[in-house]
């Protein structure tokens, strides 16, 4: 690339959480002279939701052995981590497994970053975009702009679904939250007060282990439909065989029975599902859009309680508080949560009827939404009215090519449009995990290296970065500071 192509409009990556900071990264190891820029509010890119946390508490649902963010180097992260923070941390062969906390793999991923230079940073959020001569233009929230010839939607995960039957009242009172994570959501609670989590998955774990160590000490209640929390990690011999071979009929039942037979062949269940890691996608996709809805109605939540996995040590915290009696769970849909006084009411149904009990605040532990028409997003508001995205065969996330490229409404893909990590569940079953945003964002900067190579049409006069005060410093665009991966 010469040096009038660095002059160039930028690659833009919209969101600094993992997914856009590992794209960030990749594609100026593959291209140092190549322009990228991360566009994100956050003061510090290379977290995201999941690894801001500032528990230690929180710990990876991967073991440190297998979690590198690079697919070349799977020993990467093992090493970082001996280095960094725990010099006896253990590989997977070993027993027990080590499983780090999410926040120090936070600071490993922005130690990627720092690693790296050219990487510039836009402290901004994108409200709308435009797609003008081959380039996307981007409109901040204060009113910048920026002009790309390629723009990676990295959104990360949005705020869970709208429960049923939440009263206003609730709301306003404070005794809902709706955001597990939002920065008042444990604020002003009495520590021996009772409190109930809506949802049994990896999110109401969290939610539990940071009210303890905040010293809260009341009666959590959990209530899912299964009532059903993720299994725990544990050894195992690997299976040589997938438990659902290549060929297999594309049916679920036809995906069950075979799974099952496995396991009747004498395969442990934990080995029978990870042997399934290189596949899943592929056996995903092979399903009819009509055998993909079933897998969701009904098989979806056990795939993920034994695909999603606890570490041992927040297992053992788990059954202990169940075998207490201090966390409880309810089996039921939530119908209603209404105030009485400075309370919460909460109803749930059962087979055997309606439950009402009493709680201090409920937390809504469903997870993120993907549902991206009504995320409250006004970038992807504007996406979908423009018909530039659509969303996934199934209503959810987007529209995606096996490249990661965003497919249009009219079922065109973009040659300036793509995405990576949670966006394309819209289309995949497994986008979430470490293993795939790690391949999806070594691969996706390849992609786009392709065309950051072709020639380009005379730039427009307008493609100049914001303005001279709305700059950022190019010297100063790494990502991290040093302390920071101290």
């Amino acid at each position: 690339m010469d040096t009038h192509e660095t002059a160039t409009a930028p690659i833009a990556i919209i969101g600094g959480g993992v997914s856009g900071a590992l794209t960030a990264y990749h594609l100026i190891r593959q291209n140092p002279k190549v322009r990228v820029v991360v566009v994100d509010p956050s003061p510090s890119p290379g977290l995201g939701l999941a690894y801001a946390t500032p528990s230690y508490r929180h710990l990876l649902n991967v073991p440190a052995g297998k979690i590198s963010a690079l697919p070349s180097e799977p020993d990467h992260f093992l090493t970082w981590l001996r280095a960094n923070h725990d010099p006896q941390a253990e590989p997977m062969t070993a027993e027990p497994m080590t499983f780090a906390p999410r926040a120090v793999f936070g600071r490993y991923i922005q130690s990627l970053l720092a690693s790296v230079s050219g990487i510039e940073h836009l402290s901004a959020r994108v409200v709308d975009l435009k797609l003008a001569r081959n380039r996307a233009v981007l409109t901040c929230h204060d009113g910048r702009t920026l002009e790309a010839r390629a723009v990676v939607l990295a959104l990360g995960n949005f705020d869970p679904a709208p429960l049923p039957g939440i009263a206003q009242q609730a709301r306003t009172a404070g005794v809902y939250r709706h955001n597990a994570w939002a920065a008042d959501t444990f604020d002003g609670l009495d520590p021996q007060a009772p409190i109930t989590l809506i949802g049994t998955g990896l999110t109401g774990v969290d939610v539990l282990l940071r009210l303890r160590e905040l010293g809260h000490t009341g009666t959590i209640t959990a209530v899912s439909r299964h009532g059903i929390f993720p299994k725990r990690h544990a050894a195992y011999a690997a299976t040589q065989r997938s438990a659902i071979p290549r060929g297999t009929p594309a049916t679920c039942l036809s995906y069950l029975r075979t799974f099952r037979q496995a396991l009747r062949n004498g395969a442990e269940w934990r080995a029978a599902v990870d042997s399934l890691r290189e596949t899943t996608n592929e056996l995903w996709l092979a399903l009819p859009v009509e055998e993909q809805r079933r897998f969701r109605r009904h098989l979806q939540r056990r795939w993920d309680v034994v695909r999603h996995r606890m570490a041992p040590a927040i297992a053992d915290i788990i059954e202990a508080e169940l075998r207490a009696g201090t966390l409880q769970v309810r089996e039921g849909g939530l119908q209603a949560v209404e105030l009485d006084g400075e309370r919460a009411i909460v109803t749930i149904r059962t087979p055997k009827g309606n439950q009402r009990f009493e709680t201090a605040r409920v937390i809504n532990c469903t997870g993120p939404s993907m549902n991206y028409r009504r995320v409250g997003s006004p970038l992807l508001t504007s996406l979908f009215a423009q018909g530039l995205i659509a969303a996934g065969p199934l209503g959810g996330g987007l529209r995606t090519s096996q490249t990661g490229a965003v497919i249009d409404a009219a079922g065109q893909e973009s040659s300036i449009l793509f995405s990576l990590g949670p966006g394309r569940q819209g289309t995949l079953l497994e986008s979430i995990a470490i293993p795939e945003i790690r391949t999806q964002a070594a691969e996706l900067a390849c992609t786009l290296q392709t065309a950051t190579q072709q020639p380009e049409a005379e730039p427009h006069k307008a493609a100049a970065l914001y303005n001279a005060e709305s700059m950022v410093n190019a010297e100063s665009m790494v990502l991290v500071s040093r302390g920071a991966v101290a």
